[in-house]
């Protein structure tokens, strides 16, 4: 009889085992046609555009999280030399996926205590304090605008990440005396010489702040029918590129980068030639303007005008009439524009041709000019000052300086 009882108890442990094998295969077919559902009905709302729909496809959300863990990995590196390699987990993705999605939702709402905790959860890892949240790389929608977007002229710089309140150059000022043949003079031809530290000095680089701020009425962020916290990153993108590139071209170095076209950056000034027509240039003075640049420096230098420049240039003609563009200059479509052999960069910031101007730079741009960033752009939440209305306050850090003055050149209008 107790055997009997053990069989039957195996017996049942068995069944209940098998029970809770079909119970738990039954719940996971739930759970994946619930997720095939939810993605059904993710896809409709990118379809149908509506409103905190998700606009970008899982590649692009998932490479933007990516950039989100490489812009706060190298923040807080402190001058780690791996950070420059550094690829996130899939945790760290997941987390960084979430902490976007996090931020659409603090744009809707205004109050981080308003939003899913998991949410908050993924913020919180890439915060600076309490209420300040760093960006991620980019926000892809399209608003339809009229307004004019000038050259992005800092994408043509070089540019490095800086850990500290500043970077400190040495500077090599002074030029050793050239070796001697041991037949040509003493065993000690060159002594006594400089010290080499005497030759030696610093330039120092300071990050300064920019700040940007963006007013929104409560009624903009919860009633609009478009994906209005792309929008507004795109403004305020433009203006953060708008008053760097006025200030690398134009900036006098007082709380600001210093800018090439000042006078206390020391990119020398050269003459459009005595033989050409007062207020004019032409293609001699280009190609004279050209040689003017050590040839340590010809590979990688370019030509930078703005349009109406470029577009004097391109109408320039022979005495018989035949325009001169098609024999000096090419505009192939792939290859861009160039003369002389070298390219034509067009930015819209350089002034026109007109007497006592400068429209006209050549050189390597990236051996000439730094730009040191210290701090991404941040944004912070202030839902209580504005009353009815949502501050949205951003900040970055971003300094620069010419580096070498003598790798440009600019051509002066007489």
């Amino acid at each position: 009889m107790s055997d009997m009882s053990g069989a039957g108890l195996a017996q049942l442990v068995k069944e209940i085992k098998l029970a809770s094998e079909n119970i738990r295969t039954a719940d996971d077919e739930t759970r994946r046609q619930i997720r095939a559902v939810e993605a059904s009905v993710n896809d409709l709302y990118r379809r149908v555009g509506r409103p905190g729909a998700e606009i970008c496809d899982d590649g692009d959300e998932r490479k933007s999280a990516i950039g989100l863990c490489q812009i706060h990995k190298s923040l807080v590196a402190e001058g780690d030399a791996t950070a420059a390699d550094y690829m996130p987990g899939s945790s760290e993705i997941q987390t960084a996926m979430r902490a976007r999605q996090g931020l659409k939702a603090l744009f809707r709402t205004g109050n981080i205590d308003r939003i899913e905790p998991e949410f908050c959860k993924a913020l919180s890892a890439f915060s600076f304090g309490n209420n300040g949240f760093l960006l991620a790389p980019e926000m892809s929608n399209r608003v339809i605008s009229c307004l004019v977007d000038p050259t992005d002229f800092a994408s043509l710089c070089d540019s490095t990440t800086i850990s500290g309140p500043s970077v400190r150059f040495l500077i090599d000022n002074a030029r050793m005396v050239a070796a001697n043949w041991a037949c040509e003079g003493s065993c000690f031809h060159n002594n006594p010489q400089m010290d080499l530290q005497e030759g030696l000095g610093e330039l120092d680089l300071k990050p300064e702040t920019l700040r940007y701020v963006v007013c929104a009425t409560s009624d903009l962020l919860s009633d609009a029918a478009f994906n209005v916290e792309a929008w507004i990153l795109d403004k305020v993108s433009r203006g953060f590129r708008a008053a760097i590139n006025a200030s690398i071209l134009l900036g006098d170095g007082a709380g600001k980068p210093l800018g090439l076209l000042n006078a206390n950056a020391g990119i020398p000034i050269c003459q459009v030639s005595p033989a050409t027509a007062p207020g004019q240039f032409s293609w001699q003075d280009l190609q004279m303007l050209k040689y003017e640049i050590p040839m340590s420096w010809q590979d990688g230098a370019a030509y930078f005008m703005n349009q109406r420049t470029l577009a004097l240039l391109q109408t320039m003609s022979s005495a018989e009439g035949r325009p001169l563009f098609g024999s000096f200059g090419t505009n192939t479509p792939g290859t861009g524009l160039s003369f002389a052999g070298s390219p034509i960069h067009i930015v819209s910031q350089l002034p026109d041709v007109a007497p006592g101007s400068t429209p006209i730079m050549f050189g390597n741009l990236k051996a000439a000019y730094l730009i040191v960033w210290r701090k991404a752009i941040t944004m912070i939440t202030d839902p209580y000052t504005a009353g009815w209305c949502t501050l949205f306050k951003f900040e970055c850090r971003v300094g620069g300086s010419v580096l070498c003055p003598n790798a440009m050149r600019l051509l002066r209008i007489a």
